[in-house]
């Protein structure tokens, strides 16, 4: 109960004190909250932390900073032939690893919609032919494995929803939504910066246009996204991209 009241009157004071859309450190909010509670000690702070995380009070965008107020958590539409294919693949046991997404998740973020979308279906490296022939010969026959720029341009997105079988990521940010394991919105957003060929037609302002609407409408953590990029080697890179195309606040990139 006592835990409870010093829970209500954190949420109280960080409403008065502080604006929505804030960015504090961890250890400038532990300093504020001991205004009204001087006898704060570091192991109870940490379990305020977790329950003001929880009521969505604060969220962490970076390891030891958060911001106040609460944007959603990005939740995409899976389809019944999403989850057909992930389904099947995980009853068959051809791949340990499966995650599963759709690039029309991005339509909403983009100006000119494009005319198709594709499946793309990331599995383990030593699992991706098998894969690939078995959902060829008894799935789907719009399935590309791997496929460079040119299959794309010319093959794979003339075709209504392609399957793309790519290499899963080990330690990807991955979360396991509606009983399917689909990328992180971090992970999508470093990919599509990534393989900029694969992904062609998402490049250029859409790029932008994907970033500053994710950016705006849903909760991002940077290190996540961060910490993805640095095991696609390109953090730097994606970080001077941030820098020059959006208002962000300096003290992410630290």
């Amino acid at each position: 109960m006592e835990f409870e009241t010093k829970t209500k009157k954190a949420i109280k004071y960080i409403k008065n004190n502080f604006k929505d859309g804030q960015i504090i450190q961890r250890e400038n909010l532990y300093n504020s909250l001991k205004e009204i509670d001087p006898d704060l000690k570091k192991s109870a702070f940490d379990w305020l932390i977790y329950e003001l995380r929880k009521e969505e009070i604060i969220r962490a965008i970076k390891r030891g900073m958060y911001i106040l107020g609460s944007k959603p958590e990005f939740k995409p539409t899976i389809t019944d032939k999403q989850k057909r294919i992930y389904d099947l693949l995980k009853r068959k046991k051809i791949c340990d690893t499966i995650c599963l997404w759709s690039t029309d998740w991005l339509h909403g973020f983009m100006i000119h919609q494009p005319m198709n979308h594709a499946i793309i279906l990331e599995v383990d490296a030593d699992t991706i032919e098998s894969v690939y022939y078995f959902m060829r010969d008894k799935v789907y026959k719009k399935v590309y494995m791997l496929p460079d720029v040119q299959v794309m341009q010319d093959y794979a997105m003339e075709d209504n929803e392609p399957v793309i079988i790519s290499k899963y990521i080990t330690r990807s940010p991955v979360l396991n939504y509606k009983k399917v394991v689909v990328p992180k919105l971090e992970k999508i957003l470093v990919d599509v910066y990534v393989d900029s060929k694969r992904f062609y037609w998402l490049q250029g302002q859409e790029l932008q246009n994907i970033y500053n609407d994710t950016i705006d409408r849903y909760h991002i953590n940077y290190s996540t996204m961060f910490a993805y990029a640095s095991r696609r080697e390109t953090d730097k890179r994606l970080k001077a991209f941030l820098k020059a195309n959006f208002d962000l606040p300096g003290e992410l990139f630290k």
